[in-house]
């Protein structure tokens, strides 16, 4: 079983290598540069024996990682010694809250269930490959899933949970996306297929690599884009990658592809056509805007009030009249003589002789009406009632006569006069109309009767 492992590790290590020379290199993965005691590293023996980089005895059989043993061991766990990224990177896994006091690979809160073997730990995309710190110590993981950290940043502290028999780092390095598997050795050494180191500067055996943090890999551009700039399949725009950076520019008038090496270009859009048209604003046939031509483009600026051309340059927007206050209804004027409103931005006026009448809210105020024959004012009686020159029919005469005169004098029914006295005297009229005579009259006509009766011939 172990043969067969290893036979897969080997597969996987030289897919992982093509790309090491490209990926970043590793710093060391612990802060401190005295507190490891012992290393561990991976085995590189596919059967019998373990072995590792640097042909020797310090591993143990099916190790798949390389150990950093604590100086103290558990009883150092609580003093804290951080660890820290080995890379820039983004965490793509971390748990954390398992007992971190295991001295075997079993027992309560401890085995190979807990963290999947791992403890608490954290595993990081470092580009090219993934990075797991693995057996930390308890509540001291401090990235979370998306975090992205840069080399040297600290990610946790040393501790012993998970499947382990003391307190130590675990460091395993697989390619993206790898099982256990296809966990390789970042060591190169005279036993290891690695070449060149995965590390910045290794160190030396059974000692720590050098904190050093490696520059990062070359940005690389998506699969199918190129360094020189390539239309899209629907020719509606062109692509290219320089650096790993895509750009895109859209062509509105298509793309064109060139021969091959050449840059494919945007198509020229067909020039814009103003017509007759130029720069300089010219009044519409209605004069009601006035337009220009910018950039190929119409432009059009609509006049409200009209447009007024110009000899010597831009037409322009007449000034809109004024109304000031007034609204689109009538409204009484302060003497109540006239009547105002705005039409189109023109005050219109109406002269009101007899007055003017306020009507309610949004409403046309009214002119009065002028009776026939003259001017009438709010105070004169309505056409309708007794004449201003009649006396009041409970009232005395124009005369200043009493009512008692009238009382002499009685109307039959053909409408005559009767006078008392015994003088019948036809002074019919029509009814409803004035009498023919003025009533100062009638005392004349009883004189005449009296002297005619004493005198008779």
């Amino acid at each position: 079983m172990k043969g067969a492992i290893h036979s897969l590790a080997g597969v996987a290590l030289s897919l992982a290598l093509v790309s090491t020379a490209s990926a970043q290199t590793l710093s060391r993965p612990t802060a401190c540069s005295t507190c490891i005691g012992n290393w561990y590293y991976f085995d590189e023996v596919a059967t019998g024996a373990a072995g590792d980089w640097n042909c020797g005895g310090s591993s143990y059989d099916g190790h798949h990682g390389s150990d950093f043993s604590l100086i103290g061991n558990n009883g150092a766990i609580d003093t804290g010694y951080d660890i820290v990224a080995t890379a820039a990177g983004t965490v793509v896994a971390a748990e954390d809250g398992h007992f971190d006091h295991c001295t075997a690979c079993g027992g309560a809160g401890c085995g190979s269930s807990v963290g999947s073997g791992y403890g608490n730990h954290v595993v990081i995309n470092e580009g090219s490959y993934k990075v797991i710190y693995g057996h930390m110590r308890t509540g001291s993981v401090r990235v979370a899933v998306g975090d992205t950290v840069s080399c040297g940043q600290v990610i946790g502290q040393i501790g012993s949970s998970g499947c382990t028999t003391g307190a130590h780092l675990h460091v395993e390095t697989r390619p993206v996306g790898g099982a256990y598997a296809s966990a390789f050795d970042p060591f190169q050494g005279g036993c290891s297929p690695t070449s060149p180191s995965l590390w910045t500067g290794q160190g030396p055996y059974r000692g720590l690599p050098d904190a050093t943090c490696g520059a990062p890999p070359p940005p690389t551009c998506p699969s199918g884009t190129y360094a020189i700039w390539t239309c899209n399949a629907a020719a509606t725009e062109r692509t290219r990658c320089l650096s790993g950076v895509v750009s895109t520019e859209a062509c509105s008038a298509g793309c064109i592809s060139m021969p091959s090496g050449t840059d494919d270009v945007c198509a020229t859009p067909p020039p814009p056509d103003c017509g007759s048209l130029s720069a300089t604003y010219t009044c519409t046939a209605d004069a009601s805007a006035r337009e220009r031509c910018s950039s190929g483009m119409i432009e059009t600026d609509a006049c409200a009030a009209g447009c007024v051309a110009s000899a010597s340059g831009d037409a322009s927007c007449a000034t809109p009249p004024d109304c000031g206050s007034l609204a689109a209804t009538y409204a009484c004027a302060g003497d109540g003589l006239s009547r105002a409103r705005c039409v189109s931005g023109t005050v219109e006026v109406d002269d009101c002789p007899a007055g003017c009448v306020v009507t309610a809210a949004g409403e046309d105020d009214l002119c009065r009406a002028v009776p026939d024959g003259g001017v009438q004012d709010a105070s004169a009686p309505d056409a309708s009632g007794p004449d201003a020159s009649a006396p009041d029919a409970s009232g005395p005469d124009a005369s200043g006569g009493d009512a008692s005169a009238a009382r002499d004098a009685d109307v039959d029914g053909g409408g005559s006069v009767v006078m008392k006295g015994g003088c019948s005297c036809d002074l019919a009229h029509s009814a409803g109309s004035k009498p023919r005579l003025p009533l100062l009259a009638l005392p004349f006509f009883v004189l005449v009767a009296f002297r005619f009766r004493r005198h008779p011939r």
